[in-house]
């Protein structure tokens, strides 16, 4: 059984199979859609609507050759581990031999922009659907939060003409990712493409009734605006885990196998919290290879196989045309060295611990990846920058 429709699951789903599973595979799909890929949303599908038709994973005949029974527009309600039971939101109870729990997370919201009907999150394939209408307008565009969803959004927007103004409450974008320095290139990225960017800015008071207008920033200025998308992390979906006997309230701990606290029951993707040694504690994962990853070593696990060993953190965004990507885990304190030149947007910059490399971003790089990693893994500073 698995009890979600994203790329966590479908990537359990073809692992199972490739493994030579032959036996009943479920998936749980809240949404009424064949599961389907979210990175596009916000990009590719806010230009051109033919995109959202392209988003499935598989094709619907794929499922049914590979016997995957799909249980559209149901979702998860509660976990009855001691009777393997899944209650579902139709009032339905399945049985289960081995769970995969791949249920995502939730955009948060800001309680004061909350219940206005020109602001929205980006999430699944209808929010994008009602952004690129949106975007169509050629209005004027907030994007409250400079994390990766927020910065894609915005220079989707930007390619499309629209007035953006960016509000990030940290000193630059993705400061606790990338430190102050590459997060200040990013900043710059964003304003040399028009974008307005505040930094260490909050939204203090909306202008409007029922549609916002205007909002009132910490820095005394009143931002008019048509839209706002608020872009500002996921909290992991959880809710129908209260009473499983998970202590999931920051995601569902699991080991590097994916597998939880309960027998027979394993967690990946945004809902799963891997535990970190570096940090010494569990940390929930949000990012796209990290999940497809992860359902995939779960896959191994539920049938009692080595699921290899764990991949480095990694992920990648495209902005402005170009393909940035990052390897590893950078900790404050950690030395940067950059080869190339921030403003020709063609770099690589390599954190070290120590005098070993830990972490490493490339932009418009992609042929140097497969080195990164390795450099990193081998904690060889001087192979990264030959």
């Amino acid at each position: 059984m698995i009890a979600g429709g994203g790329l966590a699951g479908q990537r359990c789903v073809e692992g199972l199979r490739r493994a030579g599973y032959d036996g009943v595979i479920r998936v749980i799909c809240s949404e009424p859609h064949l599961p389907y890929d979210r990175p596009p949303l916000s990009k590719a599908a806010l230009v051109d609507p033919a995109v959202e038709e392209q988003l499935s994973f598989r094709a619907p005949q794929w499922y049914d050759e590979h016997s995957v029974e799909l249980l559209l527009g149901v979702g998860a309600n509660r976990l009855r581990p001691a009777e393997r039971i899944l209650e579902l939101s139709d009032g339905a109870q399945v049985g289960y031999r081995k769970l995969l729990i791949c249920t995502g997370g939730r955009p948060r919201t800001l309680p004061l922009l909350s219940g206005y009907d020109n602001v929205a999150v980006l999430r699944t394939r209808d929010d994008a659907r009602w952004l690129r209408d949106a975007l169509r307008e050629h209005g004027r565009l907030a994007v409250i939060g400079a994390g990766f969803i927020g910065l894609e959004i915005a220079a989707t927007a930007r390619r499309l003409g629209v007035e953006v103004t960016i509000i990030e409450a940290g000193a630059c974008p993705l400061e606790n990712v990338l430190g102050p320095e590459l997060g200040g290139w990013l900043a710059r990225l964003h304003r040399a493409e028009g974008a307005d960017v505040r930094t260490a800015t909050t939204v203090d008071r909306v202008q409007g009734r029922g549609t916002a207008r205007g909002l009132c920033l910490s820095d005394g200025s009143v931002l008019e605006i048509d839209h706002a998308v608020v872009g500002v992390g996921i909290s992991p979906e959880v809710g129908w885990l209260a009473d499983s006997g998970l202590d999931a309230s920051g995601g569902v701990p699991v080991d590097v196998a994916g597998r939880t606290a309960i027998e027979h029951v394993f967690a990946a993707g945004d809902v799963a919290a891997t535990f970190d040694a570096g940090r010494g504690r569990h940390v929930p994962g949000s990012h796209w290879e990290a999940a497809g990853r992860q359902g995939a070593r779960a896959a191994r696990a539920m049938l009692g196989l080595h699921p290899g060993a764990a991949p480095l953190t990694s992920f990648w965004t495209d902005q402005y045309g170009l393909r940035i990507q990052y390897v590893g885990q950078r900790r404050p304190g950690d030395a940067l060295v950059i080869e190339g030149e921030l403003e020709a947007r063609n770099f690589t910059a390599t954190f070290s611990r120590a005098g070993r490399a830990v972490a490493a971003l490339l932009v418009d790089r992609p042929q140097c990846l497969p080195a990164a990693r390795q450099a990193i893994e081998r904690g060889n500073h001087n192979e990264l920058h030959r």
